[in-house]
């Protein structure tokens, strides 16, 4: 939810607005664990330092001639970027897969192919 619709619920119902507002001044708690490889659980968290931020998972795989390598990165984001990314840069293929949410710890769950 937006600041500016966070206002128009809490003019419209002003009994929820402390609720309402208390939980999001807090901010949105996410697992945030950098370029970890792909088998390991993540179990650090971090509160998102953005107002309308959201929890996001990347996974990125990266191919070199016949080695493969896949990573995974959990942290807040202040916006979802594009799903699925492919860059390729001196023979080297990076293929990125980004999946978002925007409730508390919402991000261990692995990518599977778009944005929530």
């Amino acid at each position: 939810m937006n600041s500016s619709s966070a206002m128009k619920s809490c003019r419209a119902h002003p009994s929820s607005c402390s609720l309402l507002c208390a939980e999001r001044a807090q901010g949105l708690d996410c697992y945030n664990c950098m370029v970890i490889p792909f088998h390991y659980t993540c179990s650090s968290t971090a509160t998102c330092p953005y107002p309308d931020g959201v929890c996001a998972i990347q996974v990125a795989e990266v191919v070199m001639d016949s080695i493969r390598q896949k990573v995974k990165s959990n942290l807040c984001l202040p916006i979802c970027p594009k799903s699925t990314q492919i860059i390729g840069i001196l023979g080297i293929v990076v293929y990125s897969k980004i999946s978002c949410c925007n409730r508390d710890l919402c991000n261990a769950a692995v990518p599977n192919g778009g944005s929530t």
